[in-house]
């Protein structure tokens, strides 16, 4: 596999990456008073998550995500549950990379459809199967994503969101979406260099973040408070085709909800370390990403992975 081949298959990875299921951090019996933003952390975290395809065309990628939590976190970091809980969502996104440019950057739009329950329900608690409703839950979209080339470094910009298109209703157990609009203006960049040391397998440095600005809850006063994520990865391509790497991640609830029913709880957190390990074939590329987060405030604490499966269709 080319460089260029790994590169056109980069926005698979990476901006069609975006749908969220981080409503986990909400325990069901909390979520009424605790409510995530929509964007899981590391989701778009891979090595060329600031490289933008230089060829026009259609990029898909299938993205599951699997999460083992084995503890629950009050807002002080103390152990409030040691129910064992798993969740599970997957997404189907959908690029679009016209031979057009804007502001001196490539331009693509991104759209992503996703299958799963965004109401905080496990399919698993302590081993024991539930049964949580699944079903189309939030769509993320981006209308506006801009990519630029530098010598050794790619920069992407975008403006995107989620809107509700996932059965809500207050207090339901039933839910798959999570009930308002999510506005999130995003940037990243990948440095790659393949001088002096690494002329053999060149380095990769990832850095993200986005800004997540919700509308009101449906069937209340409430609008969750805004979310900051910062997002890194650093590796070496190996043999023109493969990537191996040390990700990382950065979640944070940065103001607090308001509303008439908004209560005074402490805000959420978590921090993530993990491994990232990515393939690149002729015609599909394959990715991993897995994490354990730490320092949680108000949510589970556990083991996060990203299974990856893109394809595509330059023109």
């Amino acid at each position: 596999m080319t460089r260029a081949c790994a590169e056109a298959m980069a926005p698979v990875y990476r901006w069609v990456g975006l749908l969220a299921l981080w409503c986990t951090f909400a325990a069901p019996s909390a979520a009424q008073d605790v409510q995530t933003g929509h964007y899981a952390p590391g989701w778009n975290a891979g090595l060329r998550a600031g490289t933008m395809p230089k060829d026009p065309g259609w990029y898909l990628l299938n993205t599951t995500m699997y999460f083992n939590a084995s503890k629950f976190k009050d807002g002080d970091g103390n152990t409030s549950s040691n129910d064992e809980t798993d969740y599970l969502l997957t997404a189907l996104a959908i690029s679009w990379r016209p031979d057009y440019q804007l502001l001196g950057g490539d331009y693509m739009a991104v759209v992503t459809p996703a299958f799963g329950n965004l109401s905080g329900r496990p399919i698993l608690v302590d081993g024991e199967p539930e049964d949580p409703n699944a079903g189309l839950t939030d769509l993320y979209f981006a209308p506006l994503v801009l990519g630029w080339h530098l010598d050794d470094l790619d920069l992407v910009a975008a403006l995107g969101g989620f809107a509700p298109t996932g059965d809500f209703e207050l207090g339901s157990a039933k839910n798959t979406g999570l009930g308002f609009w999510t506005f999130i203006p995003h940037v990243a960049a990948t440095y790659r260099v393949d001088r002096g040391a690494f002329k053999k397998t060149p380095l990769l440095a990832m850095a993200a973040a986005r800004y997540e600005i919700h509308s009101n809850q449906q069937d209340r006063d409430f609008r969750p408070g805004d979310t900051f994520t910062f997002e890194w990865t650093v590796g070496l391509e190996v043999a023109g085709a493969s990537e191996l790497g040390l990700a990382g991640y950065f979640y944070r609830q940065v103001t607090d909800p308001n509303g008439a029913d908004a209560k005074n709880v402490d805000k959420y957190r978590s921090n993530g370390i993990g491994v990232h390990l990515a393939h690149n074939f002729a015609a599909v590329s394959l990715g991993l990403r897995v994490y354990r987060d730490f320092n949680v405030r108000n949510g589970p604490e556990g083991t996060l992975g990203y299974l990856e499966i893109g394809f595509g269709l330059p023109r």
